[in-house]
């Protein structure tokens, strides 16, 4: 599996559109279209954002594992 369709079932599995899942991350529904779609790549930024938002590890969101539990967070 590789990245787009990776975030693709991750917003499928939650029952999001695209606007919807879009706003809650603040960018352009085009713009999340075309991480879907592999026309463009997000920013680490916005990957740790998406892992976030689907409380799911980043090695999960970029298809490095199939194990979806996110890392403990260090607590400060």
């Amino acid at each position: 599996m590789q990245f787009n369709n990776r975030l693709r079932a991750l917003r499928q599995d939650k029952d999001l559109t695209q606007d919807a899942l879009a706003k809650a991350l603040n960018i352009d529904r085009k713009t999340l279209s075309n991480y879907e779609t592999a026309y463009r790549t997000p920013s680490i930024y916005l990957v740790i954002k998406m892992a976030t938002y689907f409380e799911v590890s980043i090695d999960y969101i970029l298809c490095l594992t199939d194990i979806s539990t996110p890392y403990p967070r260090r607590h400060k």
